[in-house]
């Protein structure tokens, strides 16, 4: 069996084509989980000027024992003529310093009367952000990344209307077994709807990924292998569940030998996932997964998202929090590594009842992972752990 540090670590070593084709410009309300193409630089300053970083009022020269008030500057205003000494304006937050001032006092240290300003308290810093602080025109502004929310604004702040993004990678899921059942239809003896597909079709699209659904598939490998083929031509990452441990019925690695998919690995020393299979054909990765729903989940957060990382060009790393373990976790198997469905909360974290991968209302409640190590059969009470969210 493979470690699953190994097998990150295999698909790292992955040669890859990174997604060839042309990047597409969008405009920034549609690069949301999108991926930056391309480095892009910050094209003015920040700020584009110098400007109050509070209330207060503007002034420059000598310090007075009181300054004439000669107006108000608002963001988005600019003064008419420089400052004289002795004179000051009051300035609003963000609003550009008029000629002649070089600093600002904060409102609430000042006394004001009669057109006429008292400074109450002295000032330790100037209260004032330079042009190019933050940022200079031509520095790096983005690099290639998945882009979030914050990466939004910062491309608006910088101007850029459209940014040119990768496309979306392809993902085709295929779900299998004789007992499964769509969603809706009426369940008969023996049967059981498929969670697997919309499972993984949702943690795809999560992931930014254009989702293409199969469909679901008897354990017949000729009903399977139609739809493999088709998924090989138009995926860059095919989803198989079901249908890949050493039972009668598992025919998707041969099926997937059929047509030319090279195994990277076959078979982890994780639980849940011990059945895994890795392969690929040219560029086309496919992620055989174990047919019960939380083995499903979890090899989808440890390996399709680091697949998709490769494919993408992007470092992978998945979020991980330092929390106290709330109650010992024990168990009797220690030959797999083991990861628990857990809950994190107010620096704690719980592992919840969970009585095996089929268990999947456990995943409900949870938004971490914990992580056993082989050999490790306690984690203490009261431990400081690294826990792996969700």
């Amino acid at each position: 069996m493979t470690h699953p540090d190994e097998a990150l670590a295999l698909v790292a070593r992955q040669e890859v084509s990174i997604l060839p084709e042309e990047p597409e410009a969008v405009p920034l309300s549609r690069a949301l989980g999108r991926v930056l193409a391309r480095d892009l630089p910050a094209t003015v300053d920040q700020p584009p000027f110098d400007k109050s970083a509070m209330d207060g009022f503007a002034w420059g020269g000598t310090l007075s024992d009181s300054f004439r008030v000669l107006g108000t500057l608002a963001a988005g205003r600019v003064a008419d003529h420089p400052l004289a000494p002795g004179d000051c304006v009051r300035i609003m937050t963000g609003a550009p310093l008029p000629p002649g001032a070089d600093r600002v006092q904060r409102v609430e240290w000042t006394e004001e009367a009669d057109g006429r300003v008292r400074f109450t308290r002295r000032e330790s810093s100037d209260n004032v952000i330079r042009r190019g602080e933050n940022q200079k025109s031509g520095d790096l502004l983005l690099g290639r990344r998945i882009l979030r929310p914050a990466d939004i604004g910062i491309l608006a702040s910088s101007g850029y209307e459209s940014v040119p993004v990768q496309r979306r990678p392809v993902v085709g899921i295929l779900s299998t077994g004789d007992e499964l059942r769509t969603p809706g239809e009426p369940l008969v003896p023996g049967a059981i709807y498929d969670s697997n597909g919309p499972q993984l079709a949702a943690q795809a699209a999560a992931e930014g990924c254009e989702v293409r659904s199969y469909g679901r598939f008897p354990d017949l490998p000729v009903a399977l292998e139609t739809a493999v083929k088709a998924a090989l031509s138009e995926c860059d990452l095919v989803l198989l569940s079901g249908g890949v441990s050493m039972g009668d019925f598992d025919y998707v690695p041969e099926v997937l030998a059929r047509n030319g998919v090279e195994r990277i690995f076959h078979n982890l020393a994780m639980k849940p996932g011990k059945p895994t299979y890795l392969g690929r054909r040219e560029n086309v990765f496919v992620l055989g997964l174990p047919g019960n729903p939380v083995s499903t989940f979890v090899n989808f957060e440890i390996l399709a998202k680091a697949v998709l990382a490769r494919l993408r060009g992007l470092p992978w790393e998945p979020a991980i929090a330092s929390a106290r373990l709330a109650e010992e976790v024990s168990r009797r198997d220690s030959e797999r590594v083991e990861f628990l469905p857990a809950r994190l909360s107010g620096g704690e974290i719980r592992a919840l009842r969970y009585s095996g991968s089929s268990m999947l209302g456990v995943l409900a409640e949870a938004n971490a992972l914990l992580r056993l190590e082989i050999g490790q059969k306690i984690l203490e009470r009261g431990a400081q752990i690294d826990a792996r969210l969700l």
